[in-house]
């Protein structure tokens, strides 16, 4: 009996991708910092990152497929770091959301 599309499209879905492992990754290693990062999958998968101490400090991170790896960007465009480095990516992260001095 053949599947529809759609259950194929929903059974799919709740296999985590790469890019999601790499974001739960850098949430692990922004737990050092006190933030909270949450992995979210719609649209796409992000991370997003708070500073608790300030309503305005939020940040979503974005992962994306590199010959080389995968690769950490912010909202805005700019590189954070490699996922075979993500302690230096959480360092930013957190740097970016006011957790942490440069």
């Amino acid at each position: 009996m053949a599947e529809s599309g759609q259950a194929q499209d929903h059974t799919s879905a709740r296999v985590p991708s790469e890019e999601r492992a790499h974001l739960e990754k850098l949430a692990d290693e922004l737990s050092r910092y006190d933030v909270t990062a949450d992995v979210a999958d719609e649209p796409s998968p992000r991370l997003r990152v708070a500073n608790p101490r300030s309503v305005h400090a939020v940040e979503d991170v974005l992962c994306e497929r590199r010959e080389q790896g995968h690769a950490f960007i912010a909202s805005f465009g700019v590189y954070l770091g490699g996922s075979a480095s993500p302690g230096v990516a959480a360092h930013k992260v957190a740097w970016l959301v006011g957790a942490t001095e440069a």
